[in-house]
């Protein structure tokens, strides 16, 4: 009916208004690393377990988009600030700096072929989205 304001909002049900959204999204993302890193020493296959984390994250992501929702406000600071999470890594790449200088060929041809690797695996899934899109 024109001229009817809209009804009210239900309340919010369960416990998650009382949690803010920043903590929640980070208590998300640090139970999806946790759930990964449990995962592989269960399984004891050679990924860390971060990544089976975020692989996690994105397979629930693509599934139900309240999970990206949720993450978003703890992942939009972590994002926003990711330089600072390089100096612990720094710092120690020159405290190792003689160790890493005697192993620099493996560590390049790892390097490079990792870089290869996502390139070509970032390169088909674009190339297979683009055409599912066009198709759509």
């Amino acid at each position: 009916m024109p001229g009817t304001p809209p009804p009210p909002p239900e309340p919010a049900r369960g416990w998650a208004h009382h949690v803010p959204a920043v903590l929640a999204g980070l208590a998300l993302l640090l139970g999806l690393q946790l759930a990964g890193t449990a995962l592989v020493e269960v399984t004891g296959i050679p990924v860390p377990g971060a990544v089976v984390g975020l692989a996690a994250l994105l397979a629930l992501g693509a599934r139900w988009r309240g999970v990206v929702a949720r993450a978003e406000p703890a992942g939009t600071p972590l994002l926003k600030h990711l330089q600072l999470l390089f100096v612990p890594p720094g710092v120690g790449a020159l405290t190792q700096l003689s160790t890493l200088v005697q192993n620099a060929g493996p560590l390049a041809l790892a390097v490079g072929g990792s870089f290869a690797a996502g390139l070509v695996v970032a390169g088909t899934l674009l190339q297979r989205l683009l055409r599912r899109r066009v198709s759509a």
